[in-house]
């Protein structure tokens, strides 16, 4: 992405005007897409390291190593989060039918982001059904890494 003048890029620890900041792979239509299929994998990270692992995860997105979209949430406080001390990584998968594609992308990113603990994917489907571990679901994931 241009640098414009006067325009910074986003940085999730001192964004407060939103809950996410976004990016997209170039070739993406994910910025538009609504499939059925759509999932992604959660990575939690204290605040601290946050905004570090946000740039690489944007940084696999553009070589094209993970899928087609990503967000961080930001500093501005989420009903949905776990945590204050706490920040989330989503990282989206096309299709949560596609085990090979779900587990490459899963892989990416545990090693590439030395993650060293479990990760949890969770499609859509689960998410527009409220399912949060906030809010006392117990199975609130469809696949977990390493297997």
């Amino acid at each position: 992405m241009p640098k414009i003048p006067g325009i910074r890029p986003a940085i999730p620890t001192q964004t407060i005007d939103a809950y996410w900041v976004y990016a997209y792979h170039k070739s993406s239509a994910a910025a538009n897409a609504s499939g059925s299929n759509y999932g992604k994998w959660m990575l939690f990270y204290a605040k601290p390291v946050l905004d570090e692992k946000w740039e690489r995860v944007k940084n696999l997105l553009e070589q094209g190593l993970l899928g087609d979209a990503a967000k961080c949430s930001t500093a501005k406080e989420n009903p949905n989060a776990t945590s204050s001390k706490t920040g989330v990584i989503i990282v989206y998968t096309s299709d949560y039918t596609d085990q090979d594609d779900v587990y490459r992308v899963a892989k990416v990113l545990y090693d590439e982001l030395e993650y060293g603990k479990t990760m949890y994917y969770k499609t859509d489907d689960q998410t527009y059904a409220g399912l949060y571990a906030n809010r006392g679901s117990k199975k609130n994931h469809t696949y977990h890494y390493p297997k």
